[in-house]
């Protein structure tokens, strides 16, 4: 016969909420972490915008080239393309190329003097 008692979900569940609600407690963030996290998030956010509005700009310049050509469908869907593999390319040097040549730089210095 099968059992069909949900008791030892019931106190995984209970146990897990216990360690969270300690977790929650004991993590108070203060001040500066909280400043610290909206500089952060502001920062990745600036950068999700300016995606989001290279792919905007660049499939409303299509559309309307695509207007004057009288091919509107096909250099629409090109701009949109265009701006989002720019606004890429854009967001990709922000936040990979241009720490890493930074670092290069830092540890480049410091090994000269």
């Amino acid at each position: 016969m099968r059992i069909f008692s949900q008791a030892p979900n019931f106190f995984r569940l209970r146990a897990r909420r216990e360690v969270f609600q300690t977790m929650s407690d004991s993590r108070d963030p203060g001040p500066d972490s909280r400043e610290e996290l909206i500089r952060t998030s502001s920062r990745y956010l600036g950068h999700g915008m300016g995606l989001a509005a290279s792919v905007a700009l660049f499939g409303w310049i299509g559309s309307k080239v695509g207007e004057w050509l009288g091919a509107e469908a096909i250099l629409t869907l090109l701009g949109i393309l265009f701006g989002g593999a720019a606004g890429f390319y854009s967001m990709y040097a922000q936040l990979v190329v241009r720490p890493r040549e930074e670092k290069k730089r830092d540890s480049g210095g410091s090994e000269e003097d």
